[in-house]
């Protein structure tokens, strides 16, 4: 800074101060050049302001405030300027940092490096001097720095200047008789117990009404031996795709050996289908699982290989088919005279008293 120039800006920190502006500023720290010696053309002209970004004022703000700090350098185009990084700014600590730029169309930009600052400490405190680098002319690195900017911060639980007691309050009713939960209480008990009483008349009622069975469910032997027959109607011709007859008897036999030994058959493929009839049916099955199992693989061979068999071999498969269902079905319990049947070759008591 030339000697010409220090005291215009002395002259307006002091202006700044005696206005009592509620943003301090800070200018260039420059020494002047002694006699003769030559200006830095490249050095940028640097100010910082502090602003409570929280608090009304910057310059006397609470302890934890968010404040705005904001150093603004003015260089020529061509010099680039830089904030370093790490900062020490001593009881303050940078929360967040913000740069722009604004090229301001006579040859200069202006730099803002905006940081949000707090301090959590009481007391007169100081921003320290702020360093700003930029390149000279030759290409070394220079610096220009701001001055320090004074914060008074204040607790927000300190006392006044001149703290009193407040003025004696005035009686504050403690007890009041208040009826309405009473009432509440009671008309929600009055409710749940009516609903209990309805609850069990109409309980006591429905017990009264004697339920009517059902009819018992179908046998699966019976369900399967009429979609057989029903498949059987539709007739086999020579020329024609057999193979639709292959997938519907395999469902029907999958879904009959399911119901008849208590397993879900549709979705199990071959294989898993005959280890749950080993489990499930187990003696039950007798000889009959290999011819069974030999089935289920001739109906796969045709539904997966893409061969469509003769009518002849469908009608084949149609008897076996049936086969299987009349071979596994259940058989009848023999009535023995335990259960109300005279033995075979003896008369009842009733034909004998006949007799």
């Amino acid at each position: 800074m030339s000697a010409k120039r220090a005291p215009i800006v002395l002259a307006a920190v002091v202006a700044a101060g005696l206005a009592g502006a509620p943003r301090a500023r800070a200018t260039v720290v420059d020494t002047p050049p002694p006699d003769g010696a030559v200006t830095d053309r490249d050095a940028p002209t640097v100010t910082a302001r502090l602003q409570g970004s929280d608090a009304p004022a910057a310059a006397a703000a609470h302890i934890g405030d968010a404040l705005t700090f904001v150093v603004t350098a003015i260089s020529r185009r061509n010099v680039p300027v830089n904030l370093p990084g790490t900062l020490d700014l001593g009881a303050f600590t940078v929360l967040d940092r913000k740069e722009s730029e604004q090229d301001l169309g006579d040859g200069r930009v202006r730099h803002d490096f905006s940081l949000t600052i707090a301090a959590y400490e009481p007391g007169e405190k100081e921003i320290p001097a702020v360093e700003v680098t930029y390149l000279g002319g030759s290409g070394d690195v220079r610096t220009a720095r701001t001055t320090p900017l004074p914060v008074k911060l204040t607790s927000l639980i300190a006392n006044e200047p001149e703290p009193a007691l407040k003025d004696a309050a005035g009686p504050v009713v403690v007890l009041e008789e208040n009826r309405l939960v009473i009432y509440v209480a009671a008309g929600l008990l009055a409710a749940t117990l009516g609903a209990l009483v309805t609850w069990l008349v109409v309980r006591r009622l429905r017990a009264r009404i004697a339920a009517r069975p059902g009819p018992p469910p179908r046998p699966a032997h019976e369900i399967a031996l009429e979609k057989l027959d029903r498949l059987g109607q539709y007739g086999f011709l020579e020329d024609a795709d057999n193979r639709p007859f292959y997938f519907a008897v395999s469902e029907v036999i999958r879904e009959y050996l399911g119901a008849r030994f208590g397993f879900d058959s549709l979705e199990l493929t071959t294989d898993e289908l005959i280890d749950e009839l080993g489990r499930t049916a187990g003696r039950e099955l007798g000889i009959y699982g290999g011819e069974v199992q030999g089935w289920l693989a001739a109906c796969d061979l045709v539904k997966f290989a893409k061969i469509s068999p003769s009518a002849t071999e469908a009608r084949g498969s149609l008897e076996t088919a049936l086969r299987i269902v009349t071979s596994t079905r259940p058989r009848p319990e023999p009535v023995t005279a335990g259960d109300g049947a005279p033995p075979t070759g003896r008369p009842g008591p009733t034909e004998a008293a006949r007799g």
